[in-house]
This record gives structure tokens, sequence and C-alpha cells, in this order.
């Protein structure tokens, strides 16, 4: 069902008043902590402007928001088109259903629907979204669904409507310059969490951690119908509280130390636990990793 939002404020804010505009406390706490980081706000709204230049002259835009989680980039979407003198009536899809529900407090949009649903098999009829966001989740579907996916948007998209991407679970995500602080980290993590649970199992990596090569990623794109218009590595400083915020992802940390379900809370743990002290070792005060984005149009 579709519902009014209001507009909550201008976009020029800066630190805790511009991340709390587009993540609640109450947001970052449960469902979603990195998304509070001002690090990964911004390469967000980097892709947003993507998109909204990609629409220029359009004056009402019809947005499905993929994976939305809490709502952030439906909300970055609405700041950038209201900037630019368009509406946004966006429909914001997820498996996650709390997460969703909060959506319907957090997000900010002129009309905004919701819809509980997996993004390769999407129950929506109309083909006349201007814009599709799959936005740091596409990594999470094995390629199978990854295909099945990017159909589906294609199908529902207007010709000629813009599809973005974006994902730091891809092969070229960790910097040269990166890979002593993950190999250490990594190492310190184990020894933790082997302290804590002695007699854990070791799994196979987490579909998070399998990391596709960005070109698999630009041939799937092109292979569900798109016409890649623009890609890039976007470089992030991550700050020890974004590291840690990352490692409170359990298929990030099922993945970094192959555990299983069970143990996903304490491999969390693990990984927070051991961020400062890596950090510390290296004399480290921010932790490149890459962002891969990509803007395609439906041909």
């Amino acid at each position: 069902m579709a519902t009014k939002t209001q507009n909550k404020g201008t976009t020029q804010l800066r630190g805790r008043a511009r991340t709390r505009r587009y993540v609640s406390d109450f947001a970052a706490k449960s469902f979603e902590p990195f998304a509070a980081e001002v690090a990964y706000i911004n390469l967000n709204e980097r892709l947003g402007e993507r998109v909204i230049r990609r629409l220029a002259g359009k004056t009402s835009i019809n947005l499905l928001d993929v994976a939305a989680g809490t709502g952030l980039n439906t909300s970055i979407l609405y700041d950038k088109a209201h900037a630019a003198g368009a509406t946004v009536d966006s429909t914001l899809l997820d498996l996650d259903l709390p997460a969703l529900q909060q959506a319907r407090i957090d997000a900010h949009a002129d009309r905004a629907g919701f819809v509980y649903a997996s993004a390769d098999h999407l129950p929506l009829i109309d083909r006349n979204y201007d814009a599709a966001i799959f936005a740091n989740s596409i990594h999470l579907l094995s390629k199978e669904s990854k295909e099945a996916a990017l159909r589906e948007v294609n199908r529902v998209l207007r010709p000629g409507g813009v599809l973005a991407i974006n994902s730091t679970f891809y092969d070229g995500a960790y910097p040269e310059e990166s890979k002593p602080f993950y190999s250490r980290w990594i190492r310190r993590a184990i020894v933790e969490i082997n302290q804590r649970l002695p007699q854990r199992n070791k799994s196979g990596a987490a579909q998070a951690m399998e990391f596709l090569p960005a070109q698999e990623y630009l041939d799937l794109v092109d292979g569900a119908g798109f016409k890649v218009v623009e890609t890039r590595a976007r470089r992030v400083l991550l700050s020890q509280a974004a590291v840690r915020a990352i490692s409170s992802y359990k298929e990030f940390a099922k993945g970094a130390l192959h555990a299983d379900d069970g143990d996903a809370d304490e491999a969390s743990r693990a990984l927070q636990a051991t961020v400062q002290q890596t950090f510390h070792d290296l004399k480290m005060k921010y932790l490149p990793r890459n962002w891969l984005e990509i803007v395609a149009v439906k041909v």
C-alpha cells in the first residue's frame, strides 16, 4: 500500500545530524549499523547523484528500491531529486520484514509503497519504473538469483530506465595497501573466536564472501538486457567504527571466519573485538576499501 511521507528537511546537514536524517538510531542499532556511517552515506549519495543525472529533465521519478532495508537509498534519491526539482514515488522491496516496517518510519519519499518479496521474483505488474537501485546487496544472491533478479528489474523498468548497483563484496574490493590489515585482523580474530569456541566447526565461505570479478558483474548486467553506461571502483576510507560496523553483519563474519550459522554471533564479536588492536599495530587511521558502482540503462 502506498503512503505519503513527510519532507523532513533539507540535506544541507553535516555529521551526526546528516546521519540521523537518513538512518534513525533504532535502525542503525537494530538493522543496519554500517548505514549510519558517514563514509557509507557518502558513497550511496554519489550513486544517487549519478542516477539523478541520468534522469535529468524528469519532474516525477518512479523508483524501485531493491533490497531497500530501512530505506536509506530511497531517502537519498528523494533529497537529490527534490534538489533537481523532481518528486519521487518509491517502491521499497525487501525480504527483511522488520526492516521494511522500519522503513515506513524512516524513509523519505513523496509517495512510498512497501513490498515484502525477493528480488528474483518481483510481484510487480507495472513496467513503468524510471529507475531501480540495487545497493549493497546483490552480492548476497547466488549467481542464478543474481541473473533472475536483474532480469526481473529489467522487466519492470520502462525503456531507457536506469539501473544503479553498488557492492563492496567483489574481486577488487581490497586495495593492495589494505591487505596487510586484513591478513593480521583475520588471524587475530581467528585466535579470538577459537578461544571463545574451542570446539567450533568451520564451514565453507558464506555467500557474501564469494567475490565475483567486476567484469562478471558487468556481464550479468549486460546479459539481463542492459547497456552499461558508467562503472567505477569508488575508494572509501573506513574508520575503526566503520570496520566494526561491517563486522556486525553476520554474513560477513561467517565468511571471514568460516563460521556456521550457530557461531555467527561469536564470529561477529571476535571481529569487532580485534579491530582496534589491528589498527594500532599497523599505525593506521583509516582502512581503504573499494566499492564497485555500475550504472546501466534498459535497451
